[in-house]
């Protein structure tokens, strides 16, 4: 087949999406990947390397990530958070992604698109173009088994806040998506979560069963493959000089980042990671883009292949992100989050709840008095460790991407 896909944010929405390409592209389907990170970032190399077609739909963003963290950071209101997030870094690229989406339908047999294209949805309607979804949180597809948002309120009045957050978020978000169906002859959205974050051809969620639930009411369309990663991790990013020293030089060391998050409040956040680990006594890998202090017991990076260096790490400081969530399980290694925004909270929360991490701490509020206390909460918990190398052990037998191929070609293949 040939298929065309799109994606749109930062690492962790695009890199899924190329580690898709390949596997597609080495099952023998002709794949071009058309992209728009939120950082203007180049990521060529890794058609090259797979051997599949890529282009940027967009890459002129004016504003930077420290201010952008800044005001996503400052708010804890995730509608605030999105609205910011589509005006400054969606909305600028709407109509490059557009013309990119319409390619993608009129030369591929298939489309598959990132959650939040809406651009794709559009341009597969007007084509008739069939259209898979990836999601990367099950917490976007509606279920009436536990709320969008507030308390669970059960099967009968939960689905009442799906419907609200539908309708509001159509009102606040989706403005230009409307104005290009309206261009293009196309009835309104009813609704996102039906139309937009969901397909009925095929719906995606990439993320590993270990982590998420199968609903009840998911229909047949609604599929859990495991997450998508490249099967040799990380082989785009070399170990910095003097890592693998440094790690076996010693007692296992904590490995410390917050990702793509990792520029807010830069200076702030290195002194709170090195201040805690002075204070829980243990040594670390911080990566992050700040240099600051030095001591015998912390190796600095700026960034490091983590599907080869969590293992060798007795704990994971991380932000909560699907990717980094996803990493440090399939490592076998527990998590202490500090979520800053979006989904981070509800990714902290379920490695909470499976017994792999501990209370989810917070960006706005974090102190050094905390995270040394979450630092030795779990590098003195046996349960804990027991609990992650377990789940580890599961994961590392999950193949994300095979699983999406075969769910994508027994769908399609057959069709054309």
């Amino acid at each position: 087949m040939k298929i065309g896909m799109q994606s749109w944010g930062s690492d962790g929405d695009i890199l899924p999406f190329l580690a898709l390409a390949e596997g597609l592209q080495a099952a023998g389907h002709q794949v071009t990947v058309a992209y728009t990170s939120v950082d203007n970032k180049d990521y060529s190399a890794y058609s090259t390397a797979g051997g599949f077609n890529s282009f940027k739909a967009f890459d002129e963003f004016t504003v930077g990530m420290n201010e952008a963290m800044e005001a996503i950071v400052r708010t804890n209101d995730p509608m605030k958070q999105f609205m910011f997030v589509m005006d400054k870094f969606f909305n600028p690229a709407v109509e490059a992604m557009y013309q990119a989406s319409h390619k993608l339908c009129t030369e591929n047999d298939i489309v598959i698109g990132h959650m939040m294209s809406h651009t794709l949805l559009t341009a597969a309607e007007k084509t008739g173009c069939p259209r898979v979804v990836v999601a990367f949180a099950p917490l976007a597809i509606r279920t009436k088994y536990i709320p969008l948002f507030g308390p669970n309120l059960g099967s009968v009045l939960n689905p009442l806040t799906w419907m609200l957050g539908d309708y509001v978020g159509r009102k606040k978000l989706f403005s230009l998506a409307e104005n290009i169906r309206r261009r293009e002859g196309l009835l309104p959205l009813e609704s996102m979560q039906k139309q937009l974050y969901e397909s009925k051809d095929l719906t995606l969620i990439a993320s590993s069963p270990t982590l998420t639930a199968r609903r009840q009411d998911w229909g047949d369309h609604i599929q859990i493959c495991g997450d998508l990663n490249f099967p040799a991790s990380d082989r785009h990013i070399p170990a910095p000089e003097g890592m693998e020293a440094f790690i076996y030089s010693g007692a296992p060391p904590i490995y410390m980042t917050f990702g793509s998050l990792a520029p807010f409040h830069s200076e702030q956040t290195d002194q709170i990671m090195f201040d805690a680990i002075e204070q829980a006594g243990c040594r670390a890998v911080i990566q992050s883009a700040w240099s600051g202090k030095q001591s015998p017991n912390i190796f600095r990076c700026s960034q490091a292949p983590h599907a080869k260096v969590f293992p060798h790490c007795s704990a994971i400081v991380h932000h909560g992100g699907a990717g980094t969530t996803h990493s440090s399980l399939r490592a076998g290694r527990p998590s202490i989050v500090v979520e800053h925004a979006f989904d981070q909270i509800f990714w902290g929360r379920e490695l909470q709840r499976i017994g792999a991490g501990g209370k989810v701490l917070h960006r706005n509020t974090l102190t050094t008095d905390q995270l040394a206390s979450a630092i030795n909460s779990t590098l003195h918990s046996s349960d804990m460790k027991n609990k992650a190398n377990e789940l580890g052990t599961i994961m590392q037998r999950e193949d994300g991407v095979k699983t999406a191929v075969e769910l994508i070609e027994k769908k399609f293949q057959a069709q054309n």
